[in-house]
């Protein structure tokens, strides 16, 4: 009798040891690897294996000081996400079903909150910042690019733009004060105010004093196959639209 109690007891235990290496293995396939590195110098730094992905939406979910984002050839990584090492955030990153999470955690220091981001050039990147910013400066012309979303505000945003394919999509929803797009090539660029604007310049074309709602649209816009198209839906202070001039 007691041998057939221990036999079972061992049974259990095997039973529940295994259930839980499933459940790991399960939570493991739905999350990256990711390197994590603050060794003093280099600061707050985050890396992922690129591995396969070809797709993949970029989140920033909190708010910082000044955020700083730009694409690069990372060799075998994906991503890279850094806060100097005397900043009050520190990143933590993970990516699950395509979409690349990063939250900004407190690191016990008392610096500003400047963020670096470094995207695999090779990925098709759809952006998406959450957070709200005094500074954001996007550079984005050697990207391979989806939509580009701003949902929260900012003082001021740069974002410059790669050559258009198809329709290049940016929403900015979370309003701002000064808002500069650059972009590359000729493509024709729709802007919507949804939220009004105190100025909207396209192209060197000033218009004051715009009313919500207004769209300015020039005539080859709805034809052309390659095209920008910038949503302001929150209002803006101004809004400036021009081409970089490595493309003038």
């Amino acid at each position: 009798m007691e041998n057939n109690q221990a036999a079972d007891g061992r049974r259990f235990w095997w039973w529940l040891g295994g259930a839980l290496l499933v459940l790991v293995v399960v939570l493991v396939s739905t999350w990256t690897w990711v390197t994590v590195r603050g060794d003093g110098r280099s600061g707050h730094v985050v890396t992922g294996s690129a591995d396969d992905l070809r797709e993949a939406t970029f989140v920033l979910l909190d708010g910082a000081d000044v955020v700083r984002l730009r694409t690069a050839d990372l060799g075998g990584d994906a991503y890279r996400v850094s806060t100097p090492r005397d900043a009050g955030v520190r990143p933590a990153v993970s990516l699950t079903d395509g979409s690349l999470l990063t939250s900004l955690r407190s690191s016990g220091q008392d610096g500003p909150a400047i963020v670096e981001v470094v995207l695999h050039h090779s990925v098709r990147w759809h952006l998406r910042l959450s957070g709200g910013a005094k500074e954001q400066h996007l550079d984005l012309r050697d990207a391979q690019l989806g939509d580009v979303e701003f949902t929260a505000g900012a003082n001021r945003i740069e974002l410059t733009l790669p050559p258009a394919d198809g329709t290049q999509r940016t929403v900015l929803s979370g309003g701002a004060s000064q808002v500069v797009v650059r972009l590359a090539g000729d493509a024709p660029v729709r802007v919507r105010a949804g939220g009004g604007a105190g100025s909207v310049t396209v192209d060197g074309s000033t218009h004051s004093g715009v009313a919500g709602g207004t769209v300015l649209t020039p005539p080859e816009w709805e034809s052309a196959p390659d095209r920008y198209d910038i949503d302001a839906t929150s209002g803006v202070s101004t809004l400036t639209v021009d081409r970089t001039d490595a493309d003038r």
